[in-house]
């Protein structure tokens, strides 16, 4: 009885659309990808913009989207998954996170992972089940997948780098005003206690809507992103894409996501920082370049990619 009880909890709670009759062609193995972060966040919306691309890309594919149901790293997710796994015992599963099953884990997996922040910036029982949670998945993924070499590198097994979009949303006539803008949630690798101290009109845009976001790139005389470590560096893709200068840290996913066109300074040297972010006040250059970088990184590429490596799963 409690069994049947908890599958019907799991139907109201997860809702699985399937892609109707493209559902049946045999030929095509059904795709079930974990959506279930709608955060603001950065890995929330590359869960979101990476799944829409991939259902405009390939509408052929059975696709099954898993949006509610238990919470990131909870333990209702993880009594939930023997359930899901059983619904779809053919599937390849994709995750945008380290957050797998710890038991039950289905045969054909990709998992990404984005970074490896939480080894370093955390508190000690956050980093304890981090390491063993992220180790778990790199052995347990038939594909893993992350968003930069800069990650890639860091891993203990060969990963597949599947660099992230950035919308065309935010292509929007840049319009320079009197302050600099910084992107992102309270945490502290980003390090936004050095955007706020060097003495410039300082925004701060976190959990706002994606119309706010846009306005707030298209109005910046420069972005700051003053990470201490990325995964990424989505930031500085969306303000290339807007046309505002970025003034970032000189770290490898920076460097990497920058291609040249961003102004790096050591992570620590305040005085750098606020020579780099003058200059960039007093004269923002020329915003083609920066949107011409920003336009080669796609969502349609991403999931493009993301196809092949489903592909490799069989």
């Amino acid at each position: 009885m409690r069994s049947r009880i908890a599958r019907s909890r799991i139907a109201r709670e997860v809702r699985l659309e399937c892609s109707g009759k493209q559902a049946h062609d045999d030929n095509l193995r059904p795709v079930v990808f974990d959506l279930r972060d709608q955060s603001r966040s950065g890995l929330g919306r590359v869960a979101r913009e990476t799944v829409a691309a991939y259902r405009a890309r390939f509408p052929a594919d059975p696709v099954t989207v898993l949006e509610a149901g238990g919470a990131r790293y909870s333990l209702q997710a993880q009594r939930e998954w023997p359930a899901l796994r059983r619904a779809h015992p053919d599937a390849t599963w994709v995750w945008f996170h380290w957050d797998v099953p710890w038991f039950a884990m289905p045969s054909r997996s990709v998992v990404y992972v984005h970074d490896l922040i939480h080894l370093r910036y955390a508190g000690a029982l956050t980093r304890f089940i981090a390491r063993r949670w992220i180790d778990h998945a790199v052995r347990s993924a038939s594909r893993l997948v992350t968003v930069s070499h800069a990650t890639a590198a860091q891993l203990s097994r060969t990963a597949t780098v599947i660099p992230n979009g950035v919308s065309a949303d935010f292509a929007s006539p840049w319009t320079p005003g009197d302050y600099v803008l910084a992107v992102g949630a309270d945490r502290p690798h980003k390090n936004f206690a050095l955007a706020e101290s060097l003495g410039f009109p300082c925004v701060r845009a976190r959990d706002v809507s994606d119309e706010e976001l846009v306005r707030l790139y298209a109005g910046a005389r420069v972005v700051l992103v003053p990470s201490r470590e990325e995964g990424f560096g989505l930031p500085v893709l969306e303000a290339f894409m807007s046309g505002a200068p970025v003034v970032a840290s000189d770290i490898p996913a920076l460097r990497e996501v920058g291609g040249g066109l961003a102004s790096l300074v050591a992570v620590d040297d305040v005085t750098a920082w606020r020579a780099a972010v003058q200059a960039a006040w007093n004269d923002g250059g020329d915003p083609e370049p920066r949107r011409a970088w920003a336009r080669t990184f796609t969502w349609a590429r991403s999931a493009a990619l993301l196809h092949d490596v489903i592909g490799e799963v069989g």
